[in-house]
């Protein structure tokens, strides 16, 4: 009897530890060319996703070379990676019958990222591995047309930014806010770049940036870490090591960006009339700084409640016959050129207030709510504070626990120069609170200064622009809104 209970009892056990089986770590390691790698064992999962990552992109740029990254990415893959052109590579990334893929050029990075089922684990491998050879690289610059092909795709990227108010604007808050080396967050470059490339350019480029001294391989999902490692070294881990490509220094981009505020104003068909869209742009926390980057996060999720404080006291600041639709407060990380986004949608009973509105509402945000935030410690209750920490908590559990998202995370982080945040995010998250928001209210928003720039509907601000220039709003357009024109 005894025994047949221990049996039951044993049975339990063991039953309960494969319901509560504890998540498997991710863990970090390294090839022995320097490729680093990123694993992400995911229990129970079916899927697998691979990123292949280099520290490249915009920010490796200088004004000759703006615009060559994304024109290698033409090259490479016959249009964006995001939406690889037939007949190849896109025949070849849909043998792995991709669930998503995703990538290309960044302001930091130069990448691509697949999820398919977990039996094209091998695959996936040789596909990334053929997708960034040497030799492949330097045989689709042979081909007949090849260059030219790419040249037209990337040109008319750029051609097609000219008419898109939106990054129209991004390149008008570039020029001002990084205007020591705007060409270092412009991802499609200049067109006369485009122009002179030449198949020695591209692969020059390639063989300098695409190396494993400075790569990064993320995989998550349903994958065996030794097993992995093993598959890596056979593929990736013969490539020649190559040298750091990074220059020695860099253009630090300093906080302040501007040396006073600065006021932008375009016009934009796609705004309602009655509407008017204000965004103020601030010199941000880069990620390395980890404590004020975990405190700028943390305030997005405090002030971005529908409900907030933040949000009702602004909103009862704005003068009569002003609606804010939709306000938030962002933190856009990159590793050396973050910004604070504050934006807000505003409904006007009477537009010919515009001007006067952007300055109501400047002042609410930054000389009113948040230098109370600043100051005051009680600002955000214990309560909202710990719903925000869970929230940031939660979103990490999330990331990890789907491969295609860990993936882009671990990319991120190890872009920003911080993958072993991805270990320690949580309790920075834990001991982050007041005074750590305060601080960075204090240093990023009180002592920092912002562009500012507002979009209205283009008839509203044709009718509107004498005002708007005697407030000392600048005009900004596809003329004078990009570094290189």
């Amino acid at each position: 009897m005894k025994r047949a209970a221990l049996l039951h009892c044993c049975i339990l056990v063991l039953m309960l530890a494969t319901l509560f089986t504890t998540p498997a770590e991710p863990q970090v390691k390294t090839l022995s060319n320097g490729m680093t790698v990123f694993l992400n064992p995911i229990p129970e999962e079916t899927r697998i996703a691979a990123a292949l990552s280099y520290r490249a992109g915009a920010d490796s740029q200088t004004p000759q070379t703006a615009g060559l990254f994304r024109m290698l990415e033409a090259l490479m893959f016959n249009g964006l990676a995001s939406q690889p052109g037939m007949p190849e590579p896109a025949a070849t990334l849909d043998a792995l019958e991709p669930m998503k893929i995703g990538g290309g050029t960044g302001i930091d990075r130069f990448s691509f990222s697949v999820m398919a089922d977990s039996q094209r684990l091998q695959q996936m491998l040789d596909t990334l591995f053929f997708l960034f050879s040497e030799k492949r690289i330097r045989t689709l610059a042979e081909e007949p047309g090849s260059i030219e092909s790419a040249r037209d795709i990337s040109t008319s990227i750029v051609l097609e930014s000219l008419g898109n108010s939106r990054t129209i604007l991004e390149a008008a808050f570039a020029k001002k806010l990084y205007s020591k080396a705007p060409f270092r967050i412009d991802v499609n470059g200049a067109y006369y770049n485009l122009e002179k490339a030449d198949s020695k350019a591209l692969t020059s480029l390639a063989a300098a940036w695409l190396v494993p001294a400075n790569a990064c391989m993320a995989i998550s999902g349903a994958i065996d870490p030794e097993k992995v490692m093993g598959l890596l070294e056979q593929r990736f881990g013969s490539l020649s090591k190559g040298k750091d490509p990074w220059p020695a220094s860099l253009t630090v981009f300093p906080k302040p960006g501007v040396t006073r505020p600065l006021f932008l104003v375009l016009g934009d068909a796609g705004i309602s009339k009655g509407t008017i869209q204000i965004e103020m742009r601030y010199r941000g926390p880069d990620p390395k700084d980890t404590v004020m980057f975990t405190a700028a996060r943390l305030l997005s999720e405090l002030t971005n409640q529908p409900r907030s404080a933040f949000q009702t006291a602004v909103s009862k600041n704005m003068p009569k016959g002003v609606t804010i639709e939709d306000m938030q407060i962002t933190l856009v990380p990159s590793r050396n050129a973050s910004w604070i986004s504050i934006k807000g949608l505003l409904q006007l009973a009477d537009m010919k207030k515009a001007p006067d509105t952007v300055f109501a509402f400047k002042e609410a945000v930054r000389g009113t709510e948040l230098y109370k935030i600043k100051a005051n410690p009680g600002y955000f209750s214990a309560k909202e504070y710990q719903a925000a920490r869970d929230a940031l908590r939660e979103a990490h559990m999330a990331r990890l626990g789907d491969p295609f998202e860990a993936v882009q995370y671990a990319s991120d982080l190890w872009s920003w120069g911080i993958l072993s945040y991805v270990f320690s995010e949580p309790d920075a998250i834990a001991r982050s609170g007041p005074k750590e928001i305060s601080l960075m209210v204090d240093s990023y928003i009180q002592k920092n200064l912002e562009v500012v720039a507002v979009s209205l509907n283009d008839e509203e601000l044709a009718a509107m622009q004498k005002s708007f220039t005697s407030y000392g709003f600048e005009p900004i357009s596809a003329q004078n809104a990009f570094w290189w024109r």
